[in-house]
């Protein structure tokens, strides 16, 4: 039984690191979590192949196989995941301070962030201030609350 539940474990994470090229987001992968269709496009055709798709499954695959025997252990697994999590969350942390760093010169300052989050703000309460008087309403407000629930009206701040 047990012998069932590993090999279980990695038929799964086999399918998992396979499906990864359009599962999982970070450096090079599209919005959503997909891989960028670009990226699979190993050629530079303009088309994806299977072929291209395959490489790119085996390619993934190998990373995570650390010690390269052919299979993964859930330890080579989970590795490869955190791995995976560590890059994207790398990338989310640069592309926040590029926008914040608004003269790139790779310093962000008090008054950098103050305009980002004057700016952010702004687009946030224009967006709840649903009739332009410039006061948001407690109707506005449970609009927003009501939007969040999923029960319609005007999508809320972090809606977008």
């Amino acid at each position: 039984m047990k012998k069932l539940a590993v090999i279980t474990v990695l038929l799964a994470g086999t399918g998992a690191i396979a499906l990864t090229a359009f599962g999982q987001g970070g450096p090079g992968r599209g919005h959503g979590g997909g891989m960028a269709l670009e990226q699979l496009d190993a050629n530079g055709d303009g088309n994806i192949s299977m072929e291209e798709i395959s490489a790119e499954r085996t390619e993934r695959f190998a990373s995570a196989d650390a010690n390269g025997d052919g299979g993964l252990t859930l330890e080579e697994f989970t590795s490869a995941r955190e791995a995976e999590r560590e890059e994207r969350r790398a990338e989310r942390m640069t592309k926040h301070f590029e926008r914040l760093d608004a003269d790139g010169d790779g310093v962000v300052t008090l008054a950098e962030q103050d305009a980002f989050a004057e700016d952010r703000m702004e687009r946030m309460f224009n967006r709840i201030d649903s009739n332009d008087d410039g006061v948001i309403s407690e109707a506005e407000r449970e609009a927003v609350k009501g939007a969040r629930r999923g029960f319609g009206g005007k999508r809320g701040p972090r809606d977008g």
